[in-house]
């Protein structure tokens, strides 16, 4: 169409349906756009299109027809050219660059017209493999016409579209529109489910632009830019030489260790080092820097500061760098060549690094924790399940008021704001307080579910967040006892941590949790819906599954972040608002249901070998770490060995010292208080 004359333009334009009115706006902007064109240099209309002043004005281009208008005795009927426009560029008689488009593309209309006049058919497709209610949302619209213009950029129809060429158009809108903005990942993922992609391209476009995966030990290495390349170097190679035998996680950990806590600390102390001889003095500074980081504590207030505290892993942190200098030391013996001119003395010597002191004051602190929050774990999911049913009230009421009114709900007065949906106004969950804070109430409901399902899974079950989160429908199975045929629900804990797979027994309450989860996050069709996960610990994409935490969210169904979980919990705390003895205000982190759950199995009569099985644990030893020692427990076991005592004494007819009255203190001890009186 680029080369074909003015009036077969106006004739094929002509035919598409319109409005009478559209019809004679699209006639004038067609008309003036050819004629003014004609006045350019170029063999075809695309050629003189890219030799106008227009592309580079984006979303001011009719302003390039102003003087020519004028001299013409037309004014400058800016709707009316929008209008030729963008039947030129559906009809391909021109077609603009990515930037372009991005700017001037701003209504459905683009959309409508490439869906009736392009690939219908195609499109049509498209929506039959999609869900109508992502298709009836904001999103969906914003996916349509994603999908447009990539067949105005690249031309063919929706089948042609390929991997790449949604790619491109994500990188110019990144550029061009300078947001990440929300639900623009959903035309892809539209695609990907209608079956015109490899089935290996990824499930989601997050797995290109959001998370990338698994970084190289160089990559890992060049996150700390290390000013001299050949110790940066021989890290690279030594994390490659240990990268078999340990997990991503791990060896994220050691590059760290290596590269930022280790040798950019000596950089920063010590410039121009370029040796792993180190004097004694830099050792000793390099080990104070290391004792100590900087945190942000939060104030009861909300307020938060920077503090220094010692760092938890120091003694790893040593033992990591210990282990470098000595398998260098061992690999020199079998690769003189590579390894050699780097042995040197370890700055770490085995008796820096002696682990029972510090495992002795670990118990403790986590004892301690544990025990501030045993008390407490009653009043957060009292809190949990009330902010659930506050929301949920909440979100009824605004549904059933108009935009623009104001209502009541639980004693608080919200004004409805008007939906961007220009076809469902009233659809807005979003509202003003009476101070004018604006709230989402449909998020606020989403964070209240999810906040208290995290909480009634970690603490009915003891599992680790990582394991919750990939639990899916099909982790929920049944086993019939052969002996009663009585059929018990249990539930399958995918192996994490420790690579061991599990099954824990369905309580009620579990079990209420898991058919309240189940049935929100049920489709269309009944059926939980497969979605991606992101595996934050190995980087790594697992393949779509019946995931139990997931939302609805832009369109798409996306597992829910562990970010969020943690976000939900966290606001749940803040409205417990306990604090500990010193006046700081405590938080509940999701391993704390774990601790206290393995504290309460054992306190209450099971035994530690079962609640090792239950945990998933390799030794009963970090079994028995996890119980904490109550004060409780050891007060009445003192007392009930007091007691053996005293019955013991009074069968052998000796005095009972241990009531009360004079004989409670021995003779000795009073005269001895006498004297010092």
């Amino acid at each position: 169409m680029t080369e074909t004359a003015a009036s077969d333009v106006l004739g094929v334009i002509e035919q598409w349906p319109a409005h009478e009115d559209t019809r004679a706006a699209r006639r004038f902007g067609v008309d003036r756009l050819l004629r003014w064109l004609a006045t350019l240099p170029g063999a075809t209309w695309q050629e003189r299109w890219q030799n106008s002043p227009a592309p580079v004005l984006g979303h001011q281009w009719p302003d390039a027809l102003a003087s020519w208008l004028t001299d013409q005795g037309d004014r400058l009927r800016t709707k009316a050219l929008r209008s030729g426009l963008l039947v030129l560029v559906v009809a391909d008689v021109i077609r603009p660059d990515a930037e372009f488009l991005l700017l001037v593309v701003r209504s459905r209309h683009w959309q409508d017209e490439v869906l009736r006049n392009r690939d219908p058919d195609g499109f049509a497709r498209l929506k039959a493999a999609s869900d109508p209610r992502t298709l009836a949302s904001p999103s969906g619209t914003l996916a349509l016409t994603q999908v447009a213009v990539i067949l105005l950029l690249k031309g063919g129809g929706v089948a042609d579209i390929t991997v790449g060429d949604c790619l491109e158009l994500r990188s110019v809108e990144l550029v061009v529109l300078r947001r990440r903005s929300r639900g623009r990942a959903l035309f892809y993922t539209m695609l990907k489910k209608s079956g015109l992609f490899p089935a290996v391209a990824p499930a989601t476009l997050r797995a290109f632009n959001v998370y990338s995966g698994q970084l190289s030990a160089g990559q890992l290495v060049d996150r700390y830019d290390l000013q001299c390349r050949p110790v940066r170097d021989l890290i690279v190679d030594y994390l490659a030489e240990r990268q078999p035998a340990l997990d991503y996680s791990s060896f994220d950990n050691l590059a760290r260790t290596l590269a930022l806590n280790f040798w950019k600390n000596l950089e920063i102390d010590n410039p121009g080092i370029a040796s792993l001889h180190l004097a004694p003095d830099v050792v000793a500074t390099w080990k104070k820097r290391l004792q100590t980081k900087v945190v942000r504590r939060r104030a009861p207030d909300g307020s938060a500061t920077e503090v220094a505290r010692s760092r938890g892993h120091y003694l790893n942190q040593l033992g990591f760098v210990r282990a470098f200098y000595l398998d260098i030391a061992q690999w020199a013996l079998e690769d003189p060549a590579r390894w050699a001119p780097w042995a040197a003395p370890s700055p770490v010597s085995s008796n820096e690094i002696t682990y029972t002191k510090h495992l002795h004051h670990r118990k403790a602190r986590m004892d301690q924790r544990t025990r501030e929050r045993v008390p407490v774990l009653p009043a957060l999911v009292r809190v949990a399940a009330q902010r659930l049913r506050d929301a949920q009230t909440r979100l009824a009421a605004v549904k059933t008021t108009k935009a623009g009114s104001e209502f009541v709900v639980l004693g608080e007065t919200y004004l409805k704001l008007n939906s961007k949906n220009r076809r469902d106004i009233d659809s807005s969950f979003c509202v003003l307080d009476t101070n004018g804070h604006k709230h989402h109430l449909n998020h606020a409901e989403n964070r209240a579910f999810w906040g208290w399902a995290a909480i009634e899974f970690l603490r009915h079950t003891g599992v680790r967040i990582e394991e919750m989160m990939e639990t899916g429908h099909h982790s929920i199975t049944q086993h019939r006892l052969p002996t009663t045929g009585e059929v018990i629900p249990l539930l399958q804990i995918a192996p994490s941590k420790s690579d061991r797979e599990r099954l824990l027994v369905v309580s009620p309450k579990l079990a209420d949790v898991l058919s309240a989860t189940i049935s929100r996050v049920r489709g269309s069709d009944g059926a939980v819906p497969l979605v991606p996960f992101w595996d934050r610990l190995e980087k790594v994409w697992l393949p779509p599954a019946p995931l139990l935490f997931q939302w609805y969210s832009n369109g798409e169904h996306r597992a829910v972040s562990v970010k969020t979980i943690r976000a939900a919990i966290s606001e749940i705390w803040t409205d417990v608002g306990m604090t500990d003895a010193a006046g700081q205000l405590l938080d509940f982190q999701p391993h704390d249901f774990r601790r206290v759950f393995a504290t309460e199995a054992i306190m209450n009569g099971m035994p530690p070998h079962i609640a090792q099985l239950l945990l998933g644990h390799q030794d009963i030893n970090t079994t028995m770490g996890y119980k904490a020692v109550y004060p409780e427990e050891v007060v009445n076991g003192h007392r009930a060995f007091i007691a053996r005592r005293r019955a013991a004494a009074s069968q052998r007819g000796v005095p009972d010292t241990d009531r009360g009255g004079v004989d409670r203190v021995p003779g000795s001890l009073r005269a001895a208080e006498g004297r010092a009186g």
